[in-house]
């Protein structure tokens, strides 16, 4: 189904208020700020749904765009949760680790996060959650986000 998730002005300054990340349990998804600097280098990685948000940063003037990640591991379909202090997504199953904007890190997972068909119309964030989109495969780091702080989880392989 499409959810209308909101204004983009209104849901960056959302997304830096909760440190990063929102969660939108009506579309079990996390939407996180895409940064306008790695527009060029996702436009290489990432298909024309996916970068309807992630590039919306750039075409419309808002201070960076956006993705929404669908919730569940790629791995074996926990739920992930974001790790505010590293500021990546740590899955708590089996220890695979995800950037900011979902792409993998860590672990077991065989890709980054999927994600789902996004489109930004009159300022407005529509996410079509009917449509996932696989994630990035491994080796995809558009952002070069490290870990900005302890990890939540340890690498890899603990349970």
């Amino acid at each position: 189904s499409k959810i209308k998730v909101g204004n983009m002005v209104e849901l960056l300054a959302e997304i830096k208020d909760k440190n990063g990340f929102v969660y939108k349990p009506e579309g079990r998804m996390w939407i996180t700020a895409y940064p306008n600097g790695a527009v060029e280098k996702a436009r290489a990685a990432y298909s024309p749904t996916e970068l309807a948000g992630m590039a919306a940063g750039v075409e419309s003037g808002f201070e960076s765009g956006v993705v929404a990640l669908y919730q569940k591991c790629p791995h074996l379909g926990c739920r992930v949760p974001e790790c505010v202090s590293s500021q990546w997504f740590e899955c708590p199953c089996h220890g695979s680790q995800f950037n900011r904007v979902g792409e993998k890190r860590g672990g077991p997972a065989p890709r980054g996060m999927d994600r789902f068909a996004m489109s930004v119309a009159d300022g407005v964030l529509t996410v079509d959650t009917g449509t996932i989109v696989q994630g990035p495969p491994i080796g995809t780091n558009t952002t070069g986000q490290e870990a900005e702080g302890p990890h939540c989880i340890g690498a890899g392989g603990d349970h």
